[in-house]
């Protein structure tokens, strides 16, 4: 970065990388130069152009960068974001970021650069005081809003906009599956959760084509991957049924966008999830497995490749046991118990047990003859 503009005033002061000043980190190029420590920062108090307070410990964490301007506070330009949330573009901010804006479903997001003032920090007049009252006003909108839909509301499916002051709700019971809420009562399906748990199990049909290799030429292949799970853990049957009911556009959406790189490795590629369903568990319909191998499709069940990975997974597991209890037997027999460190003996008592520990020894004992008998010659 450029030097700051503190850096720049202590160096004409007469100060050299070689001494921090006071209430300065040490010298950081990478940075401009010095910063103020986290000390000296918080007992600063910076202001917005139109007046509000805010305290220096509130720009301790990273800093934006942008336009070519470095917003620290050691240029005296620390930005925050403006707690008032207005649509139109303040004037009162600084020219790089007056037309800069972002608009979400949380409101009118804009950065507002602060200088430091000589004005002791108080709560009245604070921008922490602002967004206190808009935290206030949107817990009474939250009531009314509430109170207009008949307690048919949840706050992990809603959100406020804190530009228009207007709340807003969409039922997504993937949240609920994904956060794990473990709620005993839906306000938004009106009912209570069933506690017996399940997931929610679909297939996925394919169609590609094979390419010609040689004298065979390209065909058509169909394939059915049959009981995938949706959900990592299982929840409440009541969500599961509503995500079957009300949550598969966003699952498709998903799906389609995690099998995108496939598609474009292979454009013939035709992929698709069907028959979702919310159960206990799984079942299999044999009749409809037989009918689709008739029909030449390649029929898997993701349970049985789920087998067949932990099966494969824990024979590697058991093989890089085996691989490192011979690797500290044999350290035993070329140094011997005694001669190993704490972290080794831990690790062999861990791996071969008191047992194995004494046959190495033995085995330690029987090579010592042979290694003298070896020196006669």
């Amino acid at each position: 970065m450029e030097r700051n503009l503190v850096t720049k005033r202590l160096l004409a002061e007469g100060w050299d990388k070689s001494r921090t000043p006071p209430g300065m980190r040490d010298w950081n190029e990478f940075y401009g130069g010095w910063e103020y420590d986290w000390k000296t920062l918080s007992a600063m108090t910076f202001e917005t152009p139109c007046g509000l307070l805010e305290k220096g410990s509130r720009f301790g964490n990273g800093h934006m960068s942008y336009g070519g301007i470095d917003w620290t506070a050691g240029n005296d330009c620390p930005t925050i974001t403006c707690p008032r949330f207005s649509a139109q573009h303040c004037q009162l901010r600084h020219p790089a970021l007056r037309q800069e804006a972002m608009e979400n479903r949380a409101g009118t997001i804009q950065s507002c650069a602060c200088r430091r003032t000589d004005r002791p920090y108080t709560y009245q007049g604070s921008v922490e005081q602002v967004l206190k009252q808009l935290e206030d006003e949107a817990e009474e909108l939250w009531r009314q809003f509430g109170a207009k839909r008949g307690g048919r509301v949840c706050r992990w499916h809603s959100w406020f906009n804190r530009t228009t002051k207007t709340w807003s709700i969409r039922y997504d019971p993937m949240v609920c599956a994904q956060e794990q809420l473990h709620c005993a009562y839906c306000p938004i399906l009106g009912k209570e959760l069933d506690r017996k748990k399940g997931n929610v199990f679909y297939d996925v049909r394919s169609s590609w084509i094979e390419p010609a290799q040689g004298l065979f030429p390209a065909e058509q292949k169909q394939a059915v991957e049959k009981g995938k799970k949706l959900l990592d853990k299982p929840v409440s049957l009541t969500i599961c049924q509503a995500i079957v009911d009300y949550g598969l556009h966003d699952v498709r959406a998903t799906l389609e966008l995690n099998w995108s790189w496939r598609k474009f490795r292979d454009p013939s590629l035709q992929i698709e999830a069907v028959n979702f369903r919310a159960v206990r568990k799984d079942t299999r319909d044999l009749l409809q497995d037989l009918r689709d191998v008739a029909d030449d499709i390649q029929v898997t069940h993701a349970a049985d490749e789920l087998k067949v990975a932990k099966e494969q997974k824990k024979a590697r597991r058991q093989a890089a046991k085996a691989a490192k209890a011979q690797q500290v037997q044999r350290l035993i027999r070329q140094k011997g118990w005694d001669a190993l460190d704490v972290r080794q003996k831990r690790q062999a008592e861990k791996l071969l047990g008191a047992d194995g520990i004494d046959q190495a020894e033995k085995l330690r004992q029987q090579d010592k003859p042979q290694a003298r008998q070896l020196e006669l010659f």
